[in-house]
């Protein structure tokens, strides 16, 4: 069908249509007070604040902002959960047609009736003792099989496939569900009961990327809480990221701030078991070797004694003794008859050459004293022409000794004399 020129009424751009839109809402909204429940509140830039008014259960929710002039002053009161009375306007952002409110100033109104059920529901679970650190459970060291609950088409499923496979070699298996909206709550209750009745499963994973308080709430539901409580395997939470906490998150085994930390926490690192088992190699060897080095000089030492103690042992160095012995007293006579014939050998050609060597040495000492005693002699010197004169046997030394009319007695060289003394000439000369 073909449409004439004539029949077409005003054609607008889409950035006129914007400006329509937004002048409309201006005019139509402008100064209006909203009563509403605060979520996803973030600061950004020079700090301006970004959030969500949300009516009670999350019926219904429109974006606002509220521009940093006035967030100096307002802005403490803009936080998660917090009911607030919000002045301000409805507009239209032109450049991509998003509606959002332009809070201008902010009031208190009490806690959201939100944030109201979830801190009851906290101390009754905690009245129960299911928030106890006591009845968390140690993970599983070596899993075989891994469950995931958490949607197929959510950036958590690929960072935990990413992460787990690079570790180690484990099984995966997931059980799709939503995350977030009205039926999410019922439909993560399922994937865990399901998990849990499955005798390969080992850990649990129960999870989803990062967001707001809004995204998050289905893990803040009752049901979620206490099928997480009742698995009858280990759960590890990895909702949200680390400045976001959910009941979930204080019931599970172990709390994961992002579902990457979740991976490294079911599945063991190859890498580091791979050195833990070369380690272990190591010491079993070098542990080995000293026990059989420890164990050969045990075997040695017992050996030694053995053979030490052995009666055949004994018995041998006793024969050996004995066999010494008697080749000993076998040559011992002949041995000592021959040393005893060869000193009486020695003692008797001694004796046959004694007395001529000893004869010789006699007579030559003999003729020394000879010749000494022959120098001593008076004969000796009454060879030469002396004479020895005595009286009575009493050799005569001094004229005085005889008197005239004595008899006397000369030896001669040859022979004696006997002689009468006539006259006796003293020592002075004079005759007596």
């Amino acid at each position: 069908m073909t449409l004439r020129t004539d029949e077409v009424g005003e054609v607008l751009t889409v950035a006129a249509l914007n400006r329509k839109v937004r002048a409309a809402a201006e005019q139509t909204c402008n100064g209006v007070w909203l009563e509403a429940e605060v979520s996803q509140a973030k600061v950004w830039g020079p700090g301006h604040i970004y959030f969500s008014l949300c009516d009670p259960g999350g019926k219904a929710q429109v974006p606002a902002v509220m521009w940093r002039t006035n967030a100096v002053r307002w802005g403490s009161l803009i936080r998660e959960g917090t009911r607030i009375l919000a002045l301000g306007t409805a507009t239209v952002y032109e450049v991509n047609g998003r509606y959002q409110f332009i809070a201008e100033k902010v009031l208190a109104a009490g806690a959201g009736d939100r944030a109201r059920a979830l801190a009851e529901l906290t101390e009754k679970l905690r009245a129960e003792g299911l928030l106890a650190p006591e009845r968390r459970r140690p993970l599983p060291r070596w899993p075989s099989c891994v469950g995931i609950v958490t949607s197929r088409q959510g950036a958590a499923l690929r960072d935990i496939i990413k992460v787990a496979s690079r570790r180690f070699p484990v099984r995966l298996l997931l059980c799709h569900t939503a995350v977030q909206g009205a039926e999410a709550p019922a439909d993560i209750e399922r994937a865990i009961g399901t998990m849990g009745s499955r005798s390969d499963v080992d850990v649990v994973i129960v999870g989803r990327g990062g967001g707001g308080i809004d995204d998050l709430e289905a893990f803040n539901d009752e049901r979620v809480v206490r099928a997480v409580a009742a698995c009858p395997v280990p759960v590890i939470s990895a909702v949200g990221h680390e400045v976001d906490t959910t009941l979930t998150d204080l019931v599970a085994d172990r709390r994961a701030a992002t579902p990457s930390e979740a991976a490294e926490l079911a599945v063991p690192d190859g890498t580091a078991v791979a050195g833990q088992l070369n380690a272990l190699r190591r010491r079993m060897e070098d542990g080995a070797h000293l026990r059989m080095a420890a164990e050969r000089a045990r075997h040695a030492a017992l050996q030694g004694r053995m053979v030490a103690r052995d009666p055949r042992t004994r018995l041998r160095a006793q024969m050996n003794r004995f066999s010494a012995c008697r080749e000993f007293l076998r040559g011992w006579p002949d041995h000592a008859l021959g040393g005893r014939r060869m000193a009486l050998m020695n003692a008797s050609h001694g004796v046959y050459r004694w007395p001529e060597p000893a004869l010789a040495r006699a007579r030559g000492h003999l003729g020394q004293l000879g010749a000494g005693l022959q120098a001593l002699s008076p004969l000796a010197n009454l060879s030469r022409g002396w004479a020895i004169v005595s009286r009575g046997g009493v050799v005569l030394k001094r004229a005085d000794d005889v008197k005239a009319g004595e008899s006397i007695r000369v030896r001669l060289a040859e022979g004696m004399i006997d002689a009468a003394v006539t006259g006796v000439v003293g020592t002075d000369g004079g005759t007596k």
